[in-house]
């Protein structure tokens, strides 16, 4: 019983692990606490390093999680990483279809790859590119973009296909919901990395981990120099080939009697399936082995790699900490094609520091977040970003920034979140119906929570609207009520570096999605 507990305690903190974070990153319909998602992504690997370089002294998941694999492995990528927990969701799934589980004889290592994806991540982090590079390499944020961009939207039309059923029935806890669909550019990434994630899963179970994924490369070389380590005893093991059937990393060498401490991810299969009680932990630190694992120790092109990866990391922390504020590149106004949410301070900020994980856009009751195609430039592909042709931005919420778990959006308080300025609202009068068609209207003025778009008299009894600039947050209430066809009479243009408009607010504005009301 005793060699099954590790399997089992393993199994479990991931079913939990897994499941609260896919739930946060699935929910379409805000029933999900905030807190749930925040920590559960917090403990991620990159997310808390990240938070940690942008001043949030408290994260510090990161130094924990490579304390942990210094003492007994890695743990983390079968317990923590959803990424690494759906593979081995897919690898189930795969032997239960072929019903007998087929041997999965040792595979040296893909050195070369797997060094270069590294060397890869840590050259682009050096020199200026880790919003990039982390967005397309960390292995959390890449299964945030496939839960909250793919699953989310079969969750949402599974739950539509059953509002039916659940009302004849007496159920009306059960509504019809918009699926959250994202525009073809935005998800041909997500659905390229769930095909290759769930292709080499199905092949070869943790492949993508151990020649790919960089966090899985660091670790595995911190792993490979833990100080409990599985091992083969020689004089229990009768090379039976159980083990071989569990091991989802193919690193288990029974002609050389050793285990890729490297590679092993620490899911514990092996212990529970041998009889022989042949594999358990030993205490490596201060023996002389004969191994693959002491090669890999005296090898000194590792101590190298270690050398100059904690040297370009550094490097690129200090960057981070200590660079200014970029200056905006000369676009007239501050303009900015992309708007960012607000906290993130300005949108190159904000591109440095978020890896894309859409925690954010699946937490966002007004789902004005979307994931960027263009609209930043190729550097801010797949980032959030609001889109008032959508929704637009609660004054009264702050979701967004609750739930961001690297620092690329600061959880302002409410009050100052309301008077940051994110863009500017621009007014064509000559697309205005009041002007166009003689028409009353005041949609924009009526929806506006700051009252920066205001009426003036215009005409035999009409009133046509004015912006006042120094009100105006651009959270896009006023374009999103606007019903100017086919081009909408005032837009929100972003605003690069974020600053800070003046209070005035006259009661409450109108929900800008409940327009009954208009005489037209």
């Amino acid at each position: 019983m005793r060699r099954r507990g590790l399997k089992f305690l393993r199994v479990a903190l991931a079913v939990m692990m897994f499941a609260g974070l896919t739930a946060a990153l699935v929910d379409f319909r805000g029933a999900v606490p905030v807190s749930v998602g925040y920590w559960l992504a917090s403990a991620q690997f990159i997310p808390s390093a990240l938070a940690m370089s942008a001043g949030a002294a408290f994260a510090l998941a990161w130094i924990i999680i490579l304390v942990i694999t210094l003492a007994v492995g890695r743990v983390y990528c079968s317990v923590v990483c959803p990424l690494g927990i759906y593979q081995d969701l897919v690898a189930r799934v795969v032997g239960w279809v072929r019903r007998q589980k087929a041997l999965s004889p040792f595979r040296p290592e893909h050195t070369k790859v797997r060094q270069l994806f590294f060397w890869g991540t840590v050259a682009g982090i050096a020199f200026g590119g880790a919003g990039l590079t982390l967005a397309l390499l960390d292995p959390y944020s890449i299964y945030g973009r496939m839960a909250s961009d793919l699953f989310r939207p079969v969750v949402t039309l599974g739950n539509n296909a059953l509002v039916g059923v659940a009302g004849s029935l007496g159920w009306e806890q059960l509504y019809r919901v918009i699926p959250p669909w994202a525009g073809l550019g935005a998800l041909a990434l997500p659905a390229a990395m769930l095909a290759l994630v769930t292709g080499l899963s199905a092949w070869r179970g943790r492949l993508y981990c151990n020649t790919i994924c960089p966090v899985g490369t660091l670790l595995g070389f911190v792993s490979a120099r833990s100080a409990f380590r599985l091992a083969l005893d020689r004089d229990a093991c009768r090379k039976c080939g159980d083990c071989l059937r569990e091991c989802k990393a193919q690193c288990i060498d029974l002609r050389a009697g050793t285990i890729d401490a490297s590679r092993c991810v620490g899911c514990y299969n092996c212990i529970d399936a041998c009889h022989e009680l042949g594999i358990r932990h030993r205490w490596s630190w201060g023996r002389r082995e004969s191994d693959v694992m002491a090669k890999v120790a005296a090898d000194p092109s590792r101590r190298v790699f270690l050398a100059a990866t904690v040297a370009a990391l550094t490097a690129a922390g200090a960057r981070r900490l200590g660079a200014t504020e970029p200056a905006a590149p000369s676009a007239p106004r501050n303009f900015s094609p992309g708007i960012c949410p607000p906290g993130a301070e300005s949108v190159d900020q904000f591109l440095d520091r978020c890896t894309a994980c859409h925690l954010c856009l699946s937490a966002c009751p007004t789902h004005v977040l979307q994931p960027a195609f263009l609209e930043y430039g190729w550097t801010g592909l797949m980032k959030p970003r609001l889109d008032y042709s959508a929704s637009f931005c609660n004054f009264d919420c702050r979701r967004c920034l609750e739930v961001c778990p690297d620092g690329a959006i600061s959880p302002l308080g409410l009050a100052d979140k309301q008077v940051t300025r994110i863009g500017l609202a621009q007014l064509d009068v000559e697309q205005c119906i009041v002007k166009a068609k003689g028409t009353d209207c005041a949609a924009c003025s009526e929806h506006c929570p700051t009252k920066a778009v205001d009426t003036i008299p215009y005409g035999a009894n009409l009133r046509l609207p004015q912006v006042n600039n120094d009100l105006c947050i651009g959270c896009g209430a006023c374009e999103f009520a606007c019903p100017a066809q086919p081009k909408k009479a005032i837009i929100v243009a972003g605003q690069r570096q974020h600053d800070r408009a003046e209070r005035k607010v006259e009661g409450k504005a109108k929900d800008p999605r409940k327009q009954a009301d208009f005489p037209f």
